[in-house]
């Protein structure tokens, strides 16, 4: 099986910080997996996502040690552009994403960065949308939307696009529980679909586990403490330090 993500003897410090936030990370995540990565508040789940999606070292500087490959590249060597190639993030605030006016300008907005042919982005443009169900909002500002509307958007925009690694970080953290549901509905339903690798990162463990994961990686101090499917982390006792 392909790995699409590889951390090897991985470690990294912020600059502000005396101690590592991440250590020793060892990890293969292979293509078409639904990952959930689980822990408490401060385990390093945050920490870990800014490293495969770039922000780390392009927003928060620090200490690198060790190895992340993506698709068999050095992370280390990749442009913060080149990387958004790859790894398609959606945030837990989708109002932090939006830069066009309109739904369907924003979700050719990284098309427009790639210099794609306007026939083409209208195609992929509406392709997302009907995929999401948010096609009869094209015209609409997003900013009119409800916040799993938003969400949905945001899915719209990272699946217009090349990334075969789709990153959810804290997706549910400001939706009420049925938006919540409805969300990780469309996360399952666009992995079943599409074949993309699926990273998710959110606290609301009823709300992941309402659809299936393929394994689980639960973190603590930095560290990963246990790995494997709901079933062998429920057979382990694992599972209880996912939250």
């Amino acid at each position: 099986m392909q790995a699409v993500l590889s951390f090897r003897n991985f470690s990294f410090r912020y600059k502000s910080q005396s101690q590592a936030t991440l250590s020793d990370i060892h990890l293969d995540i292979y293509k078409g997996e639904k990952i959930w990565i689980a822990g408490p508040s401060g385990s390093g789940k945050s920490t870990l996502a800014h490293c495969i999606n770039g922000l780390i070292p392009f927003s928060y500087g620090g200490e690198i040690s060790g190895q992340l490959l993506i698709n068999d590249q050095e992370a280390a060597k990749l442009t913060i552009f080149e990387r958004s190639h790859q790894v398609g993030t959606i945030l837990q605030n989708p109002d932090a994403q939006f830069v066009g006016l309109t739904v369907g300008e924003d979700v050719a907005f990284q098309m427009e960065n790639e210099a794609r042919s306007q026939e083409e982005m209208k195609v992929k443009v509406i392709s997302a949308l009907e995929l999401v169900r948010m096609e009869d909002y094209e015209g609409k500002s997003p900013h009119e939307l409800s916040g799993g509307q938003k969400q949905s958007v945001s899915l719209a925009g990272v699946l217009s696009t090349q990334a075969d690694i789709l990153l959810f970080d804290e997706p549910l953290a400001n939706l009420d529980p049925m938006s919540g549901m409805r969300t990780m509905e469309l996360i399952d339903e666009i992995h079943r679909k599409s074949g993309k690798t699926v990273i998710i990162i959110e606290h609301r463990v009823e709300d992941v586990l309402s659809k299936p994961v393929d394994r689980i990686i639960i973190m603590n101090d930095g560290k990963i403490c246990a790995t494997g499917t709901p079933d062998e982390l429920l057979r382990s006792g694992s599972y209880r330090n996912m939250g």
